[in-house]
């Protein structure tokens, strides 16, 4: 069954606790719909609020409202509550074959009433913005379905190092030569290699040399990591900016998560770092593509609304595009859930919440690191009053380095 931290990031489920969340989950039931099947129509009534895990749903009034809603897989439930209100105002078709997660509405409504309070009053405005971000998500989404959507590749060099690495008998020489062909590359590794975080007794000076100290594990994370600065990019000048910002942000968050890692036990510097850099991916086809849609060019507080709002989910199904093994995706998915809870050891979302926090300290509006689950998780708790905060006094000057490398 889906485990209660699956639902935390839903909008609708944010409000209930653990218990309810529980509850609920003991009602829930999984829901297999083949393709081009009917789940249910406009008019009609049921008794179940579902969300999708997987596959595609064309969503129809009728008219000329037509969205299409994707699954990613388990690990990112859709944040689109299907039929919680009846009857319902559209129709739902399985554009391929699809699993959903069903709970009884009757249930939901009446978990949701114990924690709301008795009068909340919504603002034409708030409803008006809150519908408009909607769209936009599923505008994005139905786009991505489609192919319209200009997702972020993986960065060539990165893809052809990785395919390099999975076969048992590649050798240095091997990545050597594939890693040559991009000099800005092979140069950046040399210095990644030469840094105090890798460095030798004796300089590598060359790319065989390198890639042998470094090894072929780490040298795939490393280049994947250098060449990421290429994604953060948009036609828009006024947008770019905005992509500038956002990857000096993310090579932080990396400098930190890297410094931390190396420091805790069960975690690999190398995998923080790449963790980092990619926490945010989710924001950039938003930013990318932000200049063809006239509601976010419009409205940048929208744009940023959106953003904060759907990131996750984007996030997450870029990295499964990208094959990214489970816990990323599920650390992209969950990266901005401050109180996110799962009751196991500390996994990398826990390292990059706690690394995003320690990089925005002194921002208003957010918890200080011991202030969430994350903190306990990783047992940072245990070692002494402020340990985190210790660790990265401690490495300023590493985390720096870092930073450097990364920007190049």
């Amino acid at each position: 069954m889906i485990p209660v931290s699956a639902l935390e990031h839903l909008t609708l489920l944010r409000e209930l606790d653990q218990a309810a969340l529980e509850a609920l989950l003991e009602q829930a039931e999984y829901e297999d719909v083949p393709g081009r099947a009917v789940v249910y129509r406009k008019g009609e009534q049921d008794p179940w609020t579902r969300f999708l895990i997987s596959g595609t749903l064309l969503l129809t009034d009728g008219g000329l409202s037509n969205r299409t809603l994707v699954g990613t897989g388990n690990a990112a439930i859709a944040d689109c509550p299907l039929g919680f209100s009846q009857p319902h105002d559209e129709t739902a078709i399985a554009g391929t074959d699809c699993r959903l997660l069903r709970f009884p509405t009757a249930l939901l409504q009446s978990l949701l009433e114990q924690v709301r309070p008795p009068a909340i009053e919504v603002t034409a405005i708030d409803a008006e913005e809150g519908e408009a971000g909607s769209r936009l998500f599923y505008r994005l989404i139905q786009d991505l379905v489609e192919e319209r959507l200009s997702l972020p590749s993986m960065p060539d060099i990165a893809v052809r190092v990785r395919e390099a690495v999975a076969k048992v008998d590649t050798s240095a020489a091997d990545v050597a030569k594939i890693i040559q062909a991009d000099p800005a590359v092979a140069t950046q590794l040399i210095k990644v290699a030469n840094s105090s975080l890798y460095g030798g007794s004796r300089p590598a000076d060359s790319l065989t040399a390198a890639i042998a100290r470094l090894g072929l594990e780490r040298v795939r994370e490393i280049v994947l990591a250098v060449t990421m600065r290429q994604v953060f990019r948009s036609r828009s000048p006024l947008l770019n900016k905005r992509m500038v910002e956002l990857w000096m942000r993310s090579t932080l968050v990396a400098a930190v998560a890297a410094v931390l890692g190396r420091r805790l036990t069960g975690f690999s510097s190398d995998r923080a770092l790449l963790a980092g850099l990619v926490h945010d991916i989710g924001v950039v086809p938003m930013l990318a593509n932000a200049y063809e849609y006239d509601e976010l060019v419009r409205d940048p507080g929208l744009l940023a609304a959106t953003s904060d709002a759907y990131r996750g989910e984007i996030g997450a199904m870029i990295l499964r595009r990208w094959n990214f093994p489970d816990d990323m995706v599920t650390m992209a998915l969950h990266a901005r859930q401050w109180q996110r809870r799962h009751g196991g050891a500390g996994d990398y979302c826990d390292l990059i919440i706690v690394s995003q926090l320690h990089a925005a300290a002194g921002v208003g509006g957010l918890p200080t690191p011991r202030e969430v689950p994350a903190y306990a998780a990783l047992g940072l708790d245990r070692l002494d009053v402020d340990s985190g905060r210790a660790i990265l006094d401690e490495a300023r000057e590493e985390i720096a380095e870092v930073q450097r490398l990364l920007l190049g």
